[in-house]
């Protein structure tokens, strides 16, 4: 069966608007082996229609992430000053007692939305997700809780127009390693931007950060 890499849509949001997102981040000199894996994926991912989050330049994390929930119920400039603090702080109570913890990402896949690399192990990142969850609804309700953006994984760029996935995915398997650790020791909430790229049509994506909330911190 033909599997196909349709135009990114589906963002709760409209072209340029920024939106409150808690993000998992590789880090240069942590987590280079999988820097390394994205890097070594674009020579085939660059043969189809997908904007890469990984960079030319070997080493460098672009806009490479793992998303573990974003703030729904408001754009970003709509949440004031002092709720931002609240959600910092309530972050911050919540996430004290979370050890840091490594897992792995991998293998890469091609799918409906680009290409991406699923958490495994998941268990300990889904109890993360669960404890920001909290956070956020005990400052912002159940209302901010809208997000369902699937299995944890980090995006290695979307897709902005149609293709055939097969040969792609045939591409990626033949990479060896197939997967490489993310050491989690931060939690990292941003003002996150998609942009429509005028080259492409199709979104790019932009952040600013708010602030890093340390594990066990």
């Amino acid at each position: 069966m033909d599997r196909f890499i349709p135009r990114f849509q589906g963002r709760p949001w409209v072209n340029g608007m920024e939106v409150i997102h808690a993000y998992l981040l590789p880090r240069v000199g942590v987590d280079d082996e999988l820097l390394a894996l994205a890097h070594a994926c674009r020579p085939a991912l660059l043969e189809y229609p997908i904007d890469l989050a990984c960079p030319p330049e070997a080493g460098d994390p672009g806009t490479l992430h793992v998303t573990i929930e974003m703030v729904a119920d408001a754009p970003a400039g709509c949440v004031s000053a002092s709720e931002r603090t609240g959600l910092i702080d309530a972050l911050r109570k919540e996430l004290a007692d979370v050890s840091p913890f490594v897992t792995e990402l991998g293998p890469p896949i091609g799918n409906v939305a680009g290409a991406v690399l699923d958490v495994w192990p998941e268990e300990k990142a889904v109890a993360l997700q669960e404890r920001v969850r909290t956070a956020i609804r005990a400052t912002r309700g159940d209302a901010a809780l809208q997000h369902d953006g699937g299995r944890l994984h980090c995006s290695l760029g979307y897709s902005y127009a149609a293709a055939n996935s097969d040969r792609l995915n045939s591409a990626l398997r033949a990479l060896t390693p197939r997967r490489a650790p993310l050491h989690v020791g931060a939690l990292h909430l941003l003002n996150v931007r998609f942009e429509i790229a005028e080259e492409t049509g199709g979104w790019r994506l932009l952040w600013e950060p708010i602030a890093e909330i340390p594990l066990a911190g």
